[in-house]
């Protein structure tokens, strides 16, 4: 939830508004410290939510709910997840390893549950400056503990934060990281590696801790290298083409090739930043050889992949296991371990569709529903990933997929099309980020839907018009 306005409490809202959870709704002589107080009240008290009124979609293919998706030779693909929780949680670190990629997922998620401390002790504030994006919130975080149910607050920001506004907030400070702190490996992926040293590595850590205690995705992707560095992973010669292909075809053409004693003309050395590095003592006067050529290629990748980073490495490493357990990543390979932590990164709008629930008297069959998915199946990729995170705060979707879209305290909340009014006033489609529900303006025609619905995806209008 996110609106952008006034911070002052009792200045009245002005309009009409409802809450988002029960729809109870609110004048506007209501002040804002009413509306949030009873918003705060209605989530501490919220139950399951009643489907009588929803009609669920009836495609011809049904996916169930029991599934997961997985990333194998480059393709994303739905597999079926029977996994029995009450037997898996009572493994040990050990025997987990050797499970299902599904079964560890459910056993990792239980194991943190376990830390999880009752949103009912009350809930830790993160405060957030938006002129200073990452100083504030490193600053801020310090102070929060993690394991508590943490309420992002944003400078002038008037809405009480029912979840939407974490994963606005992790959204926001990954992208601002990429911009200054990482930057793009040399590969043909969009991938980001360690630029530089900085303090904020610490929030690096406590935000990956976060997005994983609470089930959330990132909106960034790291190189392999570092991946396995958070794993406690040894890195492999294939990894480090994830990291720069030119470095790694280089190394491989060395490996690979026999050369004369004076063609190589390569010592233990590697120049950066017109500084020069031994990799070995006196490497400045020790000379690749076929003998010793693939000593070379481990102490250079050793000291692109450590030594080079090690203090940002460390403030990761600190930061993230201090909440989550190093040996609970080690279960995991980096392929498995980056499913989770970057979720899905195609959008399936037939699955999408399966599993969205209608409030009346909205149903599959509704003229505005009919539109509204034939708007959608016209977006390409990139603009069905702009419309999911305007109505989820989330560019991607967890690889259990839509059927298990999560609202706030990890409560299953598929994606919900709920009808109102159409006002001159507001025009556009309402979202209600922690509740993965999209308020629906009752269009009176496909053009004036489609007209608000492209605006959404071609102007990022987040936080703007609608996302609440």
């Amino acid at each position: 939830m996110g609106n952008r306005s006034s911070n002052n409490q009792h200045q009245k809202i002005g309009h009409e508004a409802k809450c988002p959870n029960c729809d109870r709704k609110f004048g506007p002589s209501t002040t804002y410290i009413v509306l949030n107080s009873h918003i705060d009240h209605c989530l501490q008290h919220q139950q399951p939510i009643n489907n009588i009124g929803f009609q669920m979609p009836q495609p011809q293919v049904q996916l169930g709910d029991n599934y997961i998706w997985v990333k194998q030779n480059n393709q994303w693909k739905r597999v079926q997840s029977q996994v029995n929780g009450g037997q898996i949680q009572n493994l040990s670190v050990q025997e987990i390893k050797s499970r299902s990629f599904p079964e560890k997922q459910m056993w990792f998620n239980l194991q943190l549950e376990k830390y999880r401390i009752p949103w009912q002790l009350g809930s830790d504030k993160l405060c957030v400056n938006m002129n200073e994006l990452l100083q504030s919130s490193l600053f801020s975080a310090k102070s929060v503990n993690f394991y508590k149910e943490v309420k992002v607050v944003f400078q002038n920001d008037k809405v009480q934060d029912a979840g939407g506004l974490l994963r606005e907030w992790l959204t926001l400070i990954f992208k601002e990281m990429c911009k200054d702190i990482f930057t793009l490996t040399e590969t043909n992926d969009v991938t980001y590696k360690i630029a530089k040293q900085s303090p904020y590595f610490d929030l690096v850590g406590l935000a990956i801790a976060k997005a994983l205690f609470e089930r959330m995705t990132i909106c960034v992707e790291f190189d392999r290298p570092l991946v396995k560095k958070l794993l406690d992973q040894e890195i492999s010669f294939q990894d480090m083409q994830y990291y720069d292909k030119g470095l790694f075809l280089s190394w491989k053409y060395l490996l690979e090739n026999q050369f004369n004693e004076d063609e190589l003309q390569q010592y233990f050395i590697l120049c950066k930043d017109d500084e020069i590095i031994e990799l070995k003592q006196n490497g400045a006067d020790i000379l690749v050889t076929n003998q010793n050529k693939q000593e070379f290629v481990d102490l250079s990748i050793q000291y692109y992949s450590e030594k080079m980073i090690q203090e940002q490495l460390s403030q990761i490493q600190n930061s993230l296991y201090k909440y989550i357990p190093k040996q609970y990543l080690n279960i995991f390979t980096a392929e498995e371990f980056e499913m989770i932590l970057y979720g899905v990164s195609v959008v399936d709008l037939d699955e999408w569709k399966q599993h969205t629930i209608y409030k009346t008297p909205y149903s599959e069959n509704s003229q505005q529903i009919q539109w509204f998915w034939k708007i959608l199946s016209e977006f390409d990729q990139d603009q069905l990933k702009k419309f999911l995170h305007y109505c989820t705060g989330s560019y991607r979707i967890p690889v259990n997929g839509f059927s298990k879209l999560e609202s706030n305290r990890g409560m299953y909340s598929k994606f919900q099309i709920v009808p109102i009014d159409y006002k001159n006033t507001n025009s556009f489609p309402i979202a209600h980020t922690c509740f993965n529900r999209l308020e629906l303006p009752k269009y009176t025609s496909e053009e004036m839907m489609r007209k608000y619905l492209r605006s959404i995806v071609l102007n990022d209008l987040e936080g703007v018009f609608g996302m609440e």
